[in-house]
């Protein structure tokens, strides 16, 4: 198994940037928010003996809850083996975007999606020497839908104001420290350069980060939107100039 993601490691870009946490699981690495385990993503390089895939992203969602989000997301399927877990191979037409939309639903505060782990039970004692169970952790409320720095203001008065790409919304520190390796340091540089030309930079000197997940993250953080302000047609533009460099660079 491979110390970092992969392929899919563009998808903690869409985490807020504090407050996740990494686990290795299961051959894959699985995403915590606090206690709550919201998504396990695998990347697997050989063809299962089993012909059960372990190749995309895995959502966990109580079994009496599943019918509410497969409502939600028809594309997701339980997985073979954990059916608790609602599935997205990579293969799947249109990945990014499903993978995108159905962590931004997962991240919202009270949902149905994630799950939390089972705790060994433990007794402890009371006065009167009976076992008592241990109560359950009390999540956090997590609201991931405004930014870290700033409110909802203006993009070029946000863009005037920050120091540091992390302070942009929806870049974090390991899209940060991509974008400084392909050399741009500052949001002023990156408005200059607009997003089409910081993604020749990143690709340049990044070849994973070809891919229209990376364009969404630096469009959004210019326009200071969510991932979900951007349009169908905003959408369509960037995976078909995706599709270009891709080819443009292969050549």
């Amino acid at each position: 198994m491979a110390k970092e993601p992969l392929e899919l490691k563009w998808i903690e870009n869409l985490l807020p940037a504090e407050g996740y946490r990494r686990k290795a699981m299961f051959g894959g690495f699985a995403y915590y928010l606090d206690e709550k385990i919201i998504l396990i993503t695998f990347e697997a390089t050989d063809k299962p003996k089993d012909k059960i895939n372990w190749n995309g992203c895995m959502f966990p969602v109580e079994h009496e809850n599943q019918a509410r989000a497969l409502a939600q997301f028809p594309i997701l399927k339980p997985h073979k083996i954990l059916p608790k877990w609602l599935y997205l191979p990579i293969e799947t037409e249109g990945f990014e975007e499903w993978a995108s939309d159905i962590l931004k639903v997962a991240l919202h505060p009270h949902s149905i999606w994630g799950s939390f782990p089972k705790e060994k039970k433990t007794a402890s004692k009371t006065r009167k020497g009976k076992s008592a169970k241990a109560e359950p952790p009390i999540p956090k409320n997590l609201d991931t839908r405004r930014p870290r720095m700033f409110s909802d203001e203006d993009p070029v008065e946000l863009l005037q104001k920050a120091k540091k790409l992390s302070d942009l919304k929806n870049i974090g520190p390991t899209l940060e420290a991509l974008l400084q390796d392909a050399g741009i340091k500052t949001p002023q540089q990156m408005h200059k350069l607009g997003w089409q030309k910081t993604m020749v930079k990143l690709v340049k000197v990044h070849p994973k980060t070809n891919h229209s997940m990376y364009a969404y993250t630096i469009i959004t953080a210019l326009e200071n939107k969510d991932f979900g302000g951007m349009s169908e047609a905003q959408k369509t533009e960037v995976r078909a100039y995706m599709k270009t460099l891709r080819d443009r660079l292969k050549s």
